[in-house]
């Protein structure tokens, strides 16, 4: 048997290591958040592909056209932030969400696309990059760090540096960061940074938004009927509705904004696409999808 220590000392050392314990679990995340980012479907070779329908609001109409989803696991080189060639023993894996949108507007169409790296561990953001090209100019944005550099071809926007802030998600990450609540409890509020993706850029500050979860079945989209969960997130008369689904790694089924904007799942795979760059690959996509 072993003799117990009952010294002052001792006492004030248990004292501490539950407080250290009762700290640690009230920060913890809730049950199952970022188990996603943990599943092994994402070791498979492939990444999840998704292409949607949209209609686009812009110039105070709606434009139809399409946007596609691409998340997959990449190895990190945080010397140089970077995908690394091959696994280095100082680094890490990130998931890469790349957010397609290609729309046709009168005689020129708007070719837009957002690259988000996630720790696969944390889900923490390395790095965000952005560009938005169309008839009139072209606009771009890289964070790296806690560094935000943002080029526009807009008068008063021009080129200009802040600093990120730390606290915030970025919008364009939200196809993939939102993914953390989807299996339990979300916070009641999440401070959003607004969308990169586009020629005039907003006004770059970050803002709460109210954040609800709440189930949804019988989704009809054109890929089929799907039951999922809604995380909405409310500003004022704003929203923005994220349907996921509810099995893991819980892809991104549906997104609608309160402008009327709406993000229509068409077909959803786990495929090798940079194998399919050539004549024919684009066959892969509905039909309703392959030209914007």
């Amino acid at each position: 048997m072993t003799a117990r220590i009952d010294t002052p000392a001792a006492r004030r050392a248990m004292v501490l290591a539950l407080v250290m314990t009762a700290a640690a679990c009230a920060a913890a995340p809730p049950a199952g958040a970022g188990d996603w980012r943990q599943d092994r479907v994402w070791d498979d070779g492939s990444a999840e592909y998704c292409a949607y329908e949209l209609d686009w609001r812009q110039y105070g109409e709606l434009y139809p056209g399409r946007a596609l989803s691409v998340l997959v696991k990449e190895p990190w080189a945080p010397d140089l932030d970077v995908k690394a060639d091959r696994p280095l023993d100082d680094g890490f894996e990130v998931l890469k969400l790349n957010f397609i949108r290609d729309v046709p507007t009168g005689i020129y169409t708007y070719h837009q696309m957002a690259s988000a790296f996630l720790r696969r561990d944390d889900g923490t953001l390395r790095k965000l990059a952005t560009s938005s090209t169309e008839g009139c100019g072209i606009t771009t944005a890289e964070m790296i760090g806690d560094k935000l550099t943002t080029r526009s071809y807009f008068e008063g926007q021009g080129t200009s540096e802040m600093t990120w802030p730390a606290e915030a998600v970025p919008e364009d990450a939200l196809p993939a960061a939102l993914r953390d609540w989807v299996p339990g409890d979300a916070p009641s509020a999440v401070t959003v940074f607004p969308s990169l993706l586009a020629g005039r850029l907003p006004e770059l500050a970050a803002a709460e938004w109210r954040l609800e979860r709440r189930r949804v079945a019988d989704l009809e989209l054109p890929a089929g009927t799907f039951s999922g969960v809604e995380l909405r997130l409310s500003r004022g008369e704003e929203w923005m509705s994220y349907v996921f689904a509810a099995e893991s790694p819980h892809r991104l089924l549906r997104l609608t904004r309160s402008d009327g904007s709406d993000y229509r799942l068409a077909r959803c795979e786990r495929i090798p696409y940079w194998q399919m760059s050539r004549p024919g690959g684009e066959l892969w996509l509905p039909e309703s999808v392959r030209s914007p």
